[in-house]
């Protein structure tokens, strides 16, 4: 049993235990394959770390960190733990910058990472507003905290331009000394203005993940997982492998960009790299599962199989949003065991199941909350009124690795816990007879799409700017696989204007990348001649989202 009270010290220990072993396999869309050893994340690390301490970042200090998922933002993020300063995750997904912008303020970081060279490029936005010296360092009366620019290349390997290899040529190492109460890292959550709330984290809580009371944490086992999530979430941070000791496989964005066939990416890992434990999303996992059972057909057919499910692993994680049967019974496919999680960024694990039965699956059962949380279910309009068994009300949840606050955000930080420190989690539900927590869904207007919580308010705010738009409310709306989808409810001035010309609106106002199936857009459009209003003058945004599902005739 590894014991550890930092993310600093559960590295050491992984070096020393399995040191030349691949803690990282990243896969990218042209077939490439890099892997990074323990030993490597740790040296190159270091030296990343002394790169930081020359330019006077360290303990104290906040690192807005914009790579994506890539070998280059493993050693990044490993180099800002060892400086003993804290990374925060880097967005840059509004075309005007507003939303890199707001997280450069809100953090007062003293340096950013970025690479100028890929296409929307966060130094686009950036270069406008400092002036950058030869160094490095920069001067700005917008961003009076930001010191330092730190270009991060992918070049040929060799050739000191590309950032790996120029680590690899420096021979100066560093090691803060980090305490358990240090700040590791500084994670994005969703906000009802638009921008992201920044959760803050310490080292303590990150390593009580090596002690939850979850069969995925058994230390005794091998673990080879499988997730495509954000470096940058606490889902798919770089240091969780540190504490937990498993393999991580993912992809290499940097490599090309994200798959064109992701799911034909995700089985290809998957049997290449043998993982035991995969977590994707939901329309990836309905559409891996529909792909093998063609192919099981195709196979009793005397067919050609076209695509092979050899390897099996030994389980799959859902989570992120009400889990159904039907997304139960699809995974039941994919693995010899279904695990369905309750978590989130601001409180961690709260409930977990292990399904026998994927036939009999209660809808948006999340299994029995685990011994390191407590949850209360409250009545909506009086918080403390705890209700009864079955009884829909508000989920309120404690657990012993609970965010610390919402970054420089006090008001936020107040609002969103108890008099008696439980945490608000926004969601509805109730427990059962049998002691599972059923998660319902969110008890405001906010729309559970995919594993993002969206907040209408500031979408809608950015259409009201479109010339001819007299009012908006986006709504969600049915989706087989991501729950809801974003539907764009609108009143128009004239009708010379259009929904198409408020799509392509949007389109100019918010960065598309390659990987668009989750992009911040309205899939759907509707015209609405006014909105049925309530008896104060506001919009009944429900009553609209019953008027666009039926429109739309989504169940």
């Amino acid at each position: 049993m590894f014991t550890f009270t930092t993310v600093v010290d559960a590295l050491q220990q992984r070096v020393a235990v399995s040191g030349p072993k691949p803690a990282f396999i990243f896969h990218d869309k042209h077939g490439g394959r890099c892997v990074l050893t323990w030993q490597q994340i740790y040296r190159l690390g270091g030296r990343w770390a002394a790169v930081l301490k020359s330019g006077s970042t360290g303990q104290g200090h906040l690192v807005l960190n914009t790579l994506p998922n890539s070998p280059e933002r493993v050693i990044v993020e490993t180099g800002i733990l060892l400086s003993g300063a804290a990374s925060v995750n880097g967005q840059c997904q509004l075309a005007d910058g507003s939303d890199l912008l707001h997280g450069l303020h809100v953090s007062r970081a003293r340096a950013i990472i970025l690479d100028p060279d890929v296409p929307n490029s966060p130094w686009k936005i950036l270069e406008k507003l400092v002036s950058l010296g030869e160094d490095g360092s920069v001067t700005s009366e917008e961003l009076p905290h930001l010191k330092l620019v730190y270009f991060v290349r992918r070049g040929e390997k060799g050739d000191d331009e590309d950032f790996l290899t120029h680590l690899e040529n420096l021979s100066d190492w560093y090691q803060a000394d980090v305490k358990p109460d240090d700040v590791v890292s500084v994670f994005t959550t969703s906000g009802s203005t638009g921008f992201s709330k920044l959760v803050v984290h310490t080292h303590h809580n990150l390593v009580l993940w090596n002690t939850m009371s979850h069969p995925l944490f058994d230390d005794s086992k091998e673990h080879i997982d499988l997730i495509l999530s954000p470096l940058g979430w606490l889902g798919g941070y770089a240091g969780l492998p540190f504490v937990t000791g498993h393999q991580r496989v993912l992809c290499d964005v940097r490599g090309g960009g994200h798959p064109d066939d992701v799911v034909d990416f995700v089985w290809r890992c998957l049997q290449e790299e043998k993982c035991t434990m995969f977590f994707v999303s939901r329309f990836i996992i309905m559409q891996l599962a529909e792909r093998v059972r063609k192919s099981r057909q195709e196979k009793v057919h005397g067919g050609e199989s076209s695509i092979s499910w050899e390897w099996v692993p030994e389980c799959i994680l859902l989570g992120g949003l009400p889990i159904t049967r039907a997304m139960v019974q699809a995974a039941s496919h994919l693995a010899k065991t279904v695990f369905v999680d309750y978590s989130s960024t601001d409180f961690y694990l709260i409930a977990t199941l292990e399904v026998d039965d994927p036939d009999t699956f209660v809808d948006h059962d999340a299994g029995l909350v685990v011994k390191e949380a407590q949850v209360k279910i409250v009545d909506t309009e009086d918080e403390n009124v705890i209700l009864p068994v079955g009884q829909v009300g508000n989920i309120l949840a404690k657990t012993s690795g609970m965010m610390r606050e919402y970054l420089n955000n006090p008001q936020a930080t107040a609002d969103a816990f108890t008099a008696d420190g439980f945490f608000r989690t926004g969601d509805v539900g109730s427990l059962d007879a049998r002691g599972h927590l059923i998660v319902v869904g969110r008890g405001s207007d906010a729309i559970m799409r995919g594993p993002y919580i969206f907040y209408p308010g500031w979408l809608e705010a950015r259409i009201r700017a479109c010339p001819g738009v007299s009012d908006v409310l986006v709504v969600g709306v049915p989706d087989p696989l991501l729950h809801e989808e974003l539907c764009a409810c609108v009143v128009l001035a004239s009708d010379h204007v259009t929904t198409q010309h408020m799509r392509e609106f949007v389109e100019r106002d918010i960065v598309t990348t390659e990987d668009d199936s989750l992009s911040l857009q309205p899939r759907y459009y509707l015209r609405f001649e006014s909105f049925p209003m309530t008896d104060t003058g506001k919009p009944r945004r429900k009553v609209v989202k019953k008027q666009a599902a039926l429109r739309l005739a989504l169940k």
